[in-house]
């Protein structure tokens, strides 16, 4: 830790992927108890309820005209949770060193809301960060439902409305176990594919943050009954990187993350999915072969 006046701290971990937040006494008080650390931690925040200080923009990144902007400032880089463009100034902003080992956090007092010490980034700049952490060689996040079928990895990528959440409620009613229907997490362990639950769920609320390793993939696709076409090559990562949260503003981590997906599809089969929404899948998709 960095600061003998922050003596309490709390760390989010998602597919082991640590970021810890220090509080000063102030906010510490808040906290009903000391969270212990569950793996080493990626990041470190040191957190302020102040404003945070007007950072000179030497270079946008990114700015997504409503939710969120990205940018660079005398070597360090500015997260915050609103437009450039907007009249106001935004509530949360992280302030980055150039490693991203460390950074420092400034919010409003009205930003403290019920579930800050769950969740002290919020929408959206807990998945953003992820992103930037994981662009550095750690792994990917994708629109996805992960399930774990008594130690069989699947894992169902797809937009909005192909059937993701659907999935999650048919396989959940089988026992499974369901780690995301929404987004989910992939990183390289061992020489294999691992998939992480993440707490940003869509329809289906129930999640875990459990990993495992994938089996088979699937891209979810509108059709008449359950039928599973074999993808593979060029066109297998088109369909995976379309179905990705890349570093658009990195060009290193966007070589990565394209790099990630080739080897992802040459070692995990992947299948284009339609199914008829009824239990009638799972015993198919358990007999899905190449």
């Amino acid at each position: 830790m960095q600061g003998n006046h922050l003596r309490n701290s709390l760390q989010f971990c998602v597919a082991d992927i640590a970021i810890s937040f220090l509080f000063d006494d102030a906010l510490s008080r808040l906290m009903e108890t000391d969270q212990p650390s569950e793996v080493q931690d990626d990041m470190e925040i040191r957190v302020h309820v102040e404003p945070a200080p007007k950072p000179k923009i030497q270079d946008i990144l990114f700015d997504s005209g409503q939710t969120w902007a990205l940018y660079q400032s005398h070597g360090k880089y500015v997260l915050q949770n609103d437009s450039l463009n907007a009249n106001s100034r935004p509530n949360r902003v992280v302030i980055m060193e150039s490693d991203f080992r460390s950074g420092d956090m400034y919010l409003t007092e009205d930003s403290l809301h019920k579930d800050f010490f769950s969740d002290p980034l919020g929408y959206p700049l807990n998945q953003i960060l992820m992103v930037l952490l994981l662009s550095r060689t750690k792994g990917v996040i994708f629109h996805a439902c992960g399930i774990d079928d008594d130690g069989s990895g699947y894992l169902f990528l797809g937009y909005s409305g192909d059937g993701k959440s659907t999935m999650a409620k048919l396989w959940f009613e089988n026992r499974a176990t369901i780690l995301n229907d929404d987004r989910m997490v992939i990183r390289e362990k061992g020489g294999e594919f691992w998939m992480y639950g993440t707490p940003w769920h869509g329809d289906f609320k129930e999640w875990s943050s459990q990993g495992i390793p994938i089996e088979k993939m699937f891209f979810l696709h509108r059709g008449k009954g359950n039928a599973a076409v074999p993808k593979g090559g060029a066109d297998a990562v088109s369909m995976i990187l379309a179905r990705s949260f890349p570093p658009l503003w990195d060009e290193a981590g966007m070589a990565y993350t394209v790099d990630f997906c080739h080897r992802m599809v040459s070692k995990v089969p992947c299948y284009q999915l339609s199914f008829s929404p009824d239990r009638n899948v799972i015993e198919f998709v358990r007999g899905v072969t190449s």
